[in-house]
């Protein structure tokens, strides 16, 4: 059966069984109904186009995390199911839709939204809810891209990943390995920042956000020469809303990031920053010591043994990260950071790929902050693309 084919039959099977349950039929009552309807939709030409226009694409997430605190528990966590849905209305006005069902499905949120007209090379226009262009994670953040079982942590603390917010703009290729994303989206609500969790509290999610204040987002990305990849990217806009306590509270994010890759070594690095004015009001509102300045970065190296010997199509891969970042990197006058938000942490692990879009994966995290605590922690996880 085509790939579409069966995309639609799985998409159509979806919202007929939904119908039929609202009326309250048997599950035998539910199947009869559901093969005769799918037989007559099979039939239809509307369902050969509509197969035709749809594809189906997602990833998912399986996480174990052992513990250091004592009597807590260990983890066992379907962190993340992503369903995505592609449509193409013509050639060049496409619909790439993603929902996130996270912890099982007991959490849902929107990952993106979006509409992108095709114009030309260099000039096209999205608009809808957007992934941001900060960092080179946020955007493409599926497991089978990372080799540990969790992202990164200077992208979460320091960049919110993952992160979408509702606007438009527009995204290009200008020729010699340069591609760029500018987006006018809304803003952060600083309501939401706290001295632990930096900005991240912030994120609109485009769901009913305050969008008094927007701002500007672009990525710039480059491939000087084969197998290097670089990339910066910049935010600014205020995050205060319009409400008089948090005055204008203006955020800048700054970010460059590379990664490079030749035979089985492969190796990257990022460093971001994070600047927040008016934190005097925050810490005031918020009863919190909000971070006038963010700062983080991580320098990762992997070793892609199994291409030695393996089958192709197959891979082992071996990395370590290591990871710097405080959410408190500098404080308001008159106001003391806390040293727990001052972090370090490296992680090693090696993961196999039996295929391409299948990652088991195995890491141990050593931990340690700025007061001298220092712990560890395991991690097993299954990750997977389709």
């Amino acid at each position: 059966m085509h790939t579409h084919t069966v995309a639609s039959r799985f998409i159509l099977a979806i919202g007929l069984s939904i119908s039929a349950t609202a009326y309250g039929q048997t599950s035998e009552e539910r199947i009869e109904i559901l093969e005769r309807r799918l037989e007559v939709l099979e039939q239809s030409p509307h369902a050969t186009a509509f197969a035709e226009k749809v594809h189906l694409h997602g990833y998912g997430e399986l996480h174990y995390n052992t513990t250091h605190e004592s009597g807590a528990d260990d983890k066992m966590d379907f962190h993340r199911m992503v369903i995505g849905l592609g449509y193409a209305f013509t050639d060049r006005i496409l619909l790439d839709v993603e929902v996130d069902f996270e912890h099982a499905a007991t959490e849902m949120e929107l990952e993106f939204a979006q509409v992108s007209f095709l114009l030309t090379e260099a000039v096209n226009l999205r608009i809808g809810s957007m992934l941001m262009p900060v960092g080179n994670l946020n955007e493409f953040h599926e497991p089978t891209l990372f080799y540990s079982v969790e992202r990164p942590y200077v992208q979460k603390y320091v960049i919110p990943t993952s992160w979408n917010e509702g606007g438009a703009g527009l995204f290009g290729d200008l020729g010699s390995k340069v591609r760029y994303r500018l987006y006018l989206v809304g803003g952060l609500d600083a309501s939401g920042f706290s001295g632990s969790g930096g900005i991240r509290g912030g994120r609109g999610k485009v769901a009913e956000s305050v969008a008094n204040d927007l701002a500007v987002v672009g990525r710039l990305e480059v491939s000087p020469i084969p197998n290097l990849n670089v990339g910066v990217s910049g935010y600014i806009g205020n995050s205060g809303q319009d409400n008089p306590a948090l005055g204008s509270t203006e955020v800048s994010i700054v970010e460059a990031d590379l990664k490079y890759r030749k035979g089985i070594l492969e190796l990257g690095g990022l460093v971001a920053a994070v600047d927040i004015s008016d934190t005097e009001e925050l810490n005031a509102l918020n009863e919190d010591v909000i971070g006038e300045q963010i700062f983080g970065w991580y320098v990762e190296g992997a070793l892609h043994v199994g291409e030695l010997f393996l089958p192709a199509g197959q891979d082992l891969v071996v990395a370590v990260r290591h990871e710097q970042f405080n959410t408190q990197e500098d404080v308001a006058p008159g106001f003391d950071a806390d040293p727990a938000n001052d972090r370090e942490v490296t992680t090693a692990g090696i993961v196999y790929f039996p295929t391409e879009q299948v990652a088991l994966k195995l890491d141990v995290e050593s931990w340690s902050d700025a007061t001298g605590e220092d712990w560890t922690q395991a991690n097993l996880g299954l990750g997977f693309t389709y």
